[in-house]
């Protein structure tokens, strides 16, 4: 509940920037200040939706106990990053943007017994510094705005701490290290001294990053991915 909050709030801050920004926009016919700086620096703030791509192995049986079903189920986070851009052309850039990532996941156990069925409920909580290196490709400056397009790859490092995990067997383990492929799209809104762009980004996990050590129907999981959905606003 509180990272819905949180990213309801974000999310009203967001709009209230937008209204700001279109009062104080100006246009520059072809071309904007923006597009002559080399080099910018900027800041991201916004919320993402996390899942995995999960293989299942079910009917396990375990002390008894027959595993009917294992379902992942996605949960909100936030996202603070910063931003350095490189403009290689009036339509290409490369950008860094090294960020914090707060996930969670859900994962509900189905269990069949001898005399009823039970749900238990196990998680995944992971504090992700990510480091995606990517190209941007941009339309042409039109009225104060541009669309763009932009993919590439990326590196993660898990923060968060592993002492709890691994003494509680309901929850899942993960390796502290991701690499995935980054897709997205958003548009530049240009005001006189900001650049602010809303931005949709799509992050897919490469590597099975689940490890099977100290859990409760460990092999009931064959090979999970990551994937994350995040919606940001970028102020440049």
């Amino acid at each position: 509940m509180m990272l819905v909050s949180c990213a309801r709030k974000a999310l009203l801050v967001w709009i209230l920037c937008l209204l700001s920004l279109s009062l104080t926009a100006q246009h520059y016919g072809n071309n904007h200040p923006f597009d002559f700086k080399k080099f910018n620096l900027g800041f991201l703030m916004g919320f993402n939706y996390n899942s995995y791509n999960l293989k299942e192995q079910i009917n396990i049986v375990e002390d008894g106990v027959l595993l009917k079903q294992i379902t992942a189920i996605g949960r909100p986070g936030l996202n603070l990053g910063m931003i350095s851009n490189v403009n290689l052309s009036k339509r290409v850039s490369l950008r860094l943007v090294p960020a914090i990532s707060l996930e969670e996941r859900n994962f509900e156990y189905r269990f069949q017994g001898r005399t009823q069925d039970s749900v238990i409920m196990r998680k995944i909580e992971a504090a992700y510094m990510n480091f995606p290196l990517m190209f941007q490709f941009k339309t042409s400056y039109y009225k104060a705005t541009r669309l763009y397009v932009l993919g590439g790859a990326q590196i993660g490092f898990n923060l968060a701490s592993n002492k709890r995990v691994l003494d509680d067997q309901d929850l899942l383990k993960i390796d502290n290290q991701d690499i995935s492929l980054v897709f997205g799209f958003g548009f530049n809104l240009y005001g006189e001294r900001i650049k602010l762009s809303p931005e949709i980004k799509y992050t897919l996990g490469l590597l099975d990053i689940y490890r099977p050590e100290y859990t409760s129907h460990a092999q009931a999981i064959r090979r999970l991915t990551s994937q994350v959905l995040s919606i940001n606003v970028n102020f440049e």
